[in-house]
């Protein structure tokens, strides 16, 4: 071999060698980036010189496909699960759990235990004012009740705006990413970081969406959903949705008060979400759609069979047929066609309040023409009672079966209780999951202990080729000198 094939070889070398020194000081520096994939420098011989050489051929980006899509899949449900132990723990905290003294169970149990104070005494009217204050309560608890599960409902309607806008922003620079891969790619660059910054992108998505992502040759990503929706194939698809400023119980996607889903200006299916299902998403339409309208459902027929136990056909035999009872629609008779949105409306009679003069109608009857006897607790015994007794429902968001008020109240706040409590641990499950993922995905990514190893390596390699530098140079100089 010649001095300058020699002196080419090695200067080959320590290029190479400052190349793959550059290549692991990033992989180092970025050993705890979850987005970040791991680089390694490919060497060839250098076939452009008669001598040899070594010639950095490309650095290829370590990624698993298989591994990224689990992860993704474990993000979406993450994202999932999250919104629904939220929503659980909002409605237990508008509802009350039992054991509180915050909750429906009660201030029904303090009206209860009201009426049976004032029956001993039906003469007080500390006591009386006392049933008038529980009453009110009761009724004003129901409203806060049922404004908290509209309130949900307007969050979860302004969370799906939100989200749609942050889906096309994805989708948007997914799309710009893939132009600038390809065209990178195209013209030699170098698009590794590119690639990180994409992979960072399809995380995001995932959060509201699960994807299935395909890398084409030319190096930009198809990304379908779970269930095999395009969302971007050369072109991202562009996601429509109207917020709705205040929701109320009675609208709906069906008659056409509240926004559905549009994708590239057609309806999607949000009843039952087939080709979106699994992420945030698809979690936020269930919340405002399924969910908080099946709480105020059950909150509409509490408040009803509350309407009904003590109004016409009750204890209180002054109410007749067509008049508001103790409890009233808005101040109005209950009509049985009007339950939607009840707990939001349910009153207590203008009569019966704790400002009233008249409390004396506790005991002697709502519409009575005049009082009675101080000392009469027939009344205020039998309105206890029908708190107690098993009637009935009228309402077909209620138990068929005869049933005690008290007995749905905690029925009611037992089951919002257990899907608190499940949706907290399906969220911890989901969390637990996701971590799982990542850490699968960071033993793939890099170790330092060997990417130290490669680099005292190169060293080595390094002086080396020094070494031979400097031994040619040391042989051109003594040739100089002859």
């Amino acid at each position: 071999m010649t001095l300058s094939g020699a002196l080419s070889n090695a200067v080959s070398g320590l290029n190479a060698n400052a190349l793959g020194t550059s290549v692991l000081s990033a992989n180092i520096a970025n050993a705890l980036n979850e987005h970040y994939g791991r680089r390694d420098l490919i060497l060839s011989t250098d076939g452009n010189q008669t001598s040899g050489g070594v010639r950095a051929s490309d650095i290829q980006r370590f990624s698993s496909p298989l591994l990224n899509h689990q992860k993704r899949i474990a993000i979406s449900d993450h994202a999932q699960k999250n919104a629904f132990a939220n929503f659980a723990v909002a409605l237990e905290n508008a509802v009350g759990s039992v054991d509180t003294l915050t909750s429906l169970s009660q201030k029904l149990t303090q009206f209860e235990t009201s009426l049976l104070s004032a029956a001993s005494d039906p003469s007080s009217q500390t006591r009386l004012r006392s049933v008038a204050y529980s009453a009110d309560e009761l009724a004003s608890f129901l409203r806060a009740a049922s404004d908290g599960v509209q309130t949900r409902r307007t969050a979860a309607d302004q969370d799906i705006a939100a989200a749609v806008g942050q889906i096309n922003q994805h989708l948007s620079q997914l799309e710009g990413l893939n132009n600038q891969i390809m065209s990178g790619r195209h013209t030699g660059q170098d698009t590794l970081a590119l690639q990180d910054q994409r992979d960072v992108v399809l995380d995001q998505l995932s959060e509201f969406i699960p994807l299935h992502v395909i890398e084409r040759e030319s190096g930009a990503v198809s990304v379908f959903s779970g269930q095999g929706r395009t969302l971007l194939d050369g072109r991202a698809v562009e996601f429509g949705f109207a917020r709705t400023p205040t929701i109320l119980p009675h609208m709906s996607v069906q008659n056409g008060l509240l926004s559905g889903l549009l994708i590239n200006g057609e309806p999607a299916d949000t009843r039952t979400m087939t080709t979106l299902s699994g992420g945030r998403l698809s979690a936020l339409f269930d919340i405002r759609d399924f969910h908080s309208p099946a709480a105020q459902t059950k909150l509409d027929g509490i408040a009803r069979d509350m309407i009904e136990r003590f109004g016409p056909g009750g204890p209180d035999a002054t109410i007749l047929p067509g008049s508001a009872g103790v409890f009233a629609d808005d101040g109005a008779a209950f009509l049985a066609a009007n339950e939607r949105g009840l707990a939001g409306r349910i009153d207590l009679n203008v009569a019966l309040k704790p400002s009233s003069d008249e409390l004396w109608r506790w005991r002697d009857g709502l519409y009575a023409a005049a009082e009675g006897e101080p000392g009469e607790s027939a009344l205020l015994i039998d309105l206890r009672g029908h708190i107690l007794a098993d009637i009935p429902p009228s309402s077909p968001a209620l138990a068929t079966s005869a049933t005690s008020l008290i007995r749905h109240v905690e029925e009611f706040a037992s089951q919002t209780a257990t899907n608190r409590v499940r949706s907290n641990e399906t969220f911890e499950f989901a969390t637990t999951q996701l971590a799982a993922q990542k850490q699968a995905i960071f033993d793939k990514g890099v170790n330092t202990d060997q990417e130290l190893q490669k680099l005292i390596a190169l060293e080595k390699s390094y002086a080396a080729n020094a070494r031979v530098v400097q031994v040619v140079d040391d042989m051109l100089t003594e040739l100089l000198r002859i």
